[in-house]
C-alpha cells in the first residue's frame, strides 16, 4: 500500500512538471516560412551515432539525467539508453544535419537525390524534422530575427 502510494504522488509531480513545462513553451515566437527555410538543423551532442557499412544510421540515445525520470526508475525498470535505426533516408538527412546546411539546402538534396518534387520533400522533410526536434535529437538554429524599429 505504501508503493501503491508513493507511486501516485510521483505520477502527480511528474505531470505537474509536464504541465508547467508545456506552458512556458506556449510563449515562443513563432517563424516565417522563409526563416524556417533558412534555419540550421543541428544534431544533439549527446547522441552516439553509428554508421554500417551500408551507409544506415543507428542512433544510441541516453537516457535524460532528470529528477522525474530517477523517482521513475525507483519503481519501473529504466534503461540507460534506447537505440534507433534510421532507414535509408532517414540516415541520409541525419547525416545532413550538420549546421551547415539549411533546410532549403536539405529539401533540395531530398528532392533530387529521391527524384520527388520540392514541395512533397518540403512537406515530409519538415515533419520529420520536426518529430526529431520534440524527441530532441536534433535542435534547429534559426537565423537571428530584424527587430522592427518602434515609432
Amino acid at each position: 500500500m505504501g508503493n501503491l502510494v508513493l507511486l501516485v504522488i510521483a505520477v502527480a509531480v511528474v505531470g505537474g512538471y509536464l504541465l508547467i513545462k508545456r506552458l512556458r513553451q506556449g510563449n515562443r515566437p513563432k517563424l516565417t516560412r522563409e526563416q524556417s527555410l533558412a534555419s540550421l538543423p543541428v544534431k544533439n551532442a549527446a547522441i552516439e551515432e553509428f554508421i554500417d557499412d551500408a551507409g544506415m544510421v543507428t542512433l544510441r540515445i541516453p537516457r535524460r539525467k532528470a529528477w522525474w525520470i530517477s523517482v521513475m526508475g525507483f519503481f519501473f525498470y529504466m534503461p540507460e539508453a534506447r537505440t534507433i535505426a534510421l532507414d535509408e533516408i532517414g540516415s541520409f538527412v541525419w547525416k545532413l544535419c550538420d549546421g551547415k546546411h539549411t533546410v532549403r539546402d536539405l529539401i533540395a538534396e531530398v528532392s533530387s537525390k529521391y527524384q520527388i518534387t520540392k514541395k512533397e520533400a518540403e512537406v515530409s522533410l519538415v515533419a520529420y524534422l520536426r518529430m526529431l526536434g520534440k524527441k530532441r535529437l536534433v535542435a534547429i538554429a534559426t537565423p537571428p530575427v530584424k527587430k522592427e524599429p518602434e515609432g
